[in-house]
């Protein structure tokens, strides 16, 4: 049966094509954002006063790396948002997993936030407090105090966030394996293997599956993208 509203499905799948482009880019920033800025404050860094003296140091470009996580975030939502709508348009896709997905997503968003504010707004005061301190019995105490809440917010991004994202991720892949090559989608599948791994490590406080997960999650991440990217395109 031909599609009573081909302008519509056009659209939806411009719209698929775009935020799959802005998702790559932004990703891209935030990638070199962790490499270039973030790591040398994050448990990836063995040597905790070199951390604190970072975070104390460079709170503008701690503050502002993290916001293109932020962004990130907001960027894979949306992502997520325009696939959903624009695989709904095919009739082939299944609608109700997909709309699942997209709920999964945002609460994955809600979480991920949350975390990334609690590294902008609450653990540079925390380094600040553990440098200032005159006593040791102080230092210590504000240092447990900074580890701690380090490691809510990676467990709050780096396992919950993460694991949502996961979850959301391979419902959307297997939902529309019918609409992709194989290439496609097996790199889609691949975000939900390094998710979980990720996770995974986060779970049991891994610095190196952390770390290693990482490195294959962003590359897998965005050659997806890519495939859905230059997909909608010729859809369009």
């Amino acid at each position: 049966m031909p599609n009573p509203h081909p302008n519509e499905d056009g659209r939806l799948w411009a719209q698929l094509r775009f935020a799959a482009w802005l998702s790559i880019a932004v990703h891209g920033i935030a990638g070199l954002a962790m490499a270039l800025i973030l790591r040398h404050g994050l448990v990836g860094n063995s040597d905790v006063l070199q951390r604190l003296q970072f975070i104390t140091e460079n709170r503008g470009s701690w503050i502002g790396a993290w916001l293109t996580w932020n962004v990130a975030a907001l960027s894979i939502l949306y992502f997520y948002a325009a696939f959903a709508r624009a695989h709904r348009s095919d009739g082939q896709s299944s609608c109700g997993v997909m709309d699942f997905a997209v709920l999964v997503s945002v609460a994955a968003v809600a979480v991920d936030l949350a975390a990334e504010a609690i590294e902008i707004g609450v653990l540079p005061g925390l380094a600040l407090e553990v440098l200032m301190d005159d006593t040791k019995q102080a230092s210590d105490a504000s240092l447990q105090m900074f580890l701690v809440v380090d490691r809510i917010a990676v467990m709050m991004t780096g396992f919950l966030a993460n694991g949502l994202y996961t979850v959301a991720a391979v419902l959307l892949v297997w939902s529309s394996m019918h609409a992709y090559p194989k290439w496609i989608w097996t790199a889609g599948f691949a975000v939900g293997l390094s998710g979980c791994g990720l996770s995974v490590a986060a779970l049991l406080d891994s610095v190196p599956g952390m770390i290693w997960s990482n490195v294959a999650l962003l590359p897998c991440l965005l050659i997806w993208q890519l495939g859905v990217a230059v997909t909608a395109g010729r859809r369009r």
